[in-house]
């Protein structure tokens, strides 16, 4: 080779090496365009269109952005989809609130007597039945009166012994009329102290059939029980052994939760849509996804002058004893008086509920592109009502939103992007 052909050589590998430094990534140079025509001067420099294309496809998954399944895929997840539809919607009345204990199946429970704590058989928390013993007071008050009582019922048995003999010695003409009334008069009074020694036992919590077994042989008749008013949970305990305690002490709460009461707020502008017997749902953080249904079975008949609402309370069934008092609840009525035909329904673009997933701050349905590839689209939500939501921008009507299986989806597309890859 000569000189003069090794110098156009090296001016040509020199003039290719920085067109490839212009461009900023190394390889061979783009070819002509489709016509044959060469790049003008002042175009974008060569390889600069295919770069930023390439730069896109190595970032996150973004707005827009689609996700593809495998057709197996697509058909394990169980995924379906429908179109997002115009609707008239009837609106359900959405607000928060408050579970709390059926004061019905609620009760504080106090000694009626003063005294020592002797003992405390059962712990918070525990399942209890009606009538049974919670605590057990060694009282001084309780045993005065239950000697009280003794000696009233031992001197209303000798008063009745009494007048049944002058009675008789009247009859035999033995004894004067005079002491027959007497004797008749002392057995009404003993059998006056009797009734109320036995009427004070009583309002210390003694039933009928725990007085008719006192005798004056009982040891330790200052033991006063108390008794579980009604069956349910021990939901507070306040009491410890050797305790002084008296009537106004609180010992235990006790609650059925078998039904528990959510209160709530209704703005007097609402008030036209809620009614005794409208059928509830509630949500609460603690079991997402899982709706409580209830009943309104209250509605204030006042307005709050400050707030503007009135009170209303819900009925709601609590076998399992998931609902907690103090829980915070989502609550949606829906009025049954209402039709779609009503004034408050209107025509909107809407979804089924449970086409919306929460990314983060935001609310996404995906839509389908067809062949296994799923957009998320970012949803501005509206009103929601039969199990549907209102779609206020995001998606138009007629476009495909997945309606089952979006969970599934929005699993994969975070997986994805966690380098997971797709479900092929």
């Amino acid at each position: 080779m000569t000189f003069s052909t090794r110098y156009n050589v090296s001016l040509l590998s020199l003039l290719l090496g920085l067109a490839l430094v212009a461009c900023g990534k190394p390889g061979p140079s783009p070819a002509p365009t489709a016509a044959g025509e060469k790049i003008a001067e002042d175009d974008h420099a060569p390889g600069e269109a295919a770069h930023e294309e390439e730069g896109h496809d190595e970032e996150g998954h973004e707005e827009g952005e689609a996700i593809e399944l495998s057709a197996e895929a697509v058909a394990t997840a169980g995924i379906v989809t429908a179109p997002a539809v115009s609707r008239r919607l009837r609106a359900e009345l959405e607000t928060t609130g408050s579970v709390d204990f059926d004061q019905r199946r609620f009760a504080h429970v106090s000694p009626r007597v003063g005294g020592r704590v002797e003992s405390v058989p059962i712990e918070l928390g525990e399942a209890v039945r009606a009538g049974q013993v919670l605590a057990r007071i060694d009282s001084i008050e309780l045993g005065q009166a239950v000697g009280d009582y003794l000696q009233s019922r031992a001197r209303a048995e000798l008063a009745r012994e009494t007048l049944e003999r002058e009675e008789r010695l009247f009859r035999e003409r033995v004894s004067s009329e005079q002491e027959m009334l007497s004797a008749r008069a002392a057995s009404r009074e003993a059998d006056a102290a009797l009734r109320g020694a036995e009427e004070r036992l009583h309002l210390l919590g003694i039933s009928n059939n725990e007085v008719a077994k006192l005798g004056y042989d009982q040891p330790r008749v200052s033991i006063y029980e108390v008794r579980a008013p009604l069956a349910g949970t021990i939901v507070a305990k306040e009491v410890t052994r050797g305790e002084m305690v008296d009537p106004q002490s609180q010992l235990f709460q006790v609650a059925d939760l078998s039904r528990v009461w959510v209160w709530i707020d209704v703005y007097e502008r609402d008030l036209a849509r809620v009614h005794l017997g409208d059928g509830v749902t509630i949500e609460v953080d603690a079991y997402p996804g899982t709706p409580f249904t209830g009943e309104v079975v209250y509605l204030g008949s006042s307005v709050q002058s400050e707030t503007r609402t009135a009170r209303a309370r819900i009925e709601v069934a609590n076998p399992e004893g998931r609902l907690r008092p103090g829980m915070f609840a989502r609550v949606r009525i829906l009025d049954p008086h209402a039709s779609a035909d009503a004034p408050g329904a209107v025509e909107v673009i809407a979804v089924p509920e449970a086409a919306v997933q929460r990314d983060g701050d935001r609310s996404v349905v995906f839509v389908a592109l067809g062949e296994g590839r799923f957009e998320p689209r970012t949803v501005k939500l509206g009103r929601r009502g039969e199990g549907f939501v209102e779609v206020l921008a995001g998606v138009i009507a007629g476009e495909p939103v997945v309606v089952e299986g979006a969970f599934f989806v929005k699993s994969e597309l975070a997986r994805e992007e966690l380098g997971g890859g797709h479900s092929h």
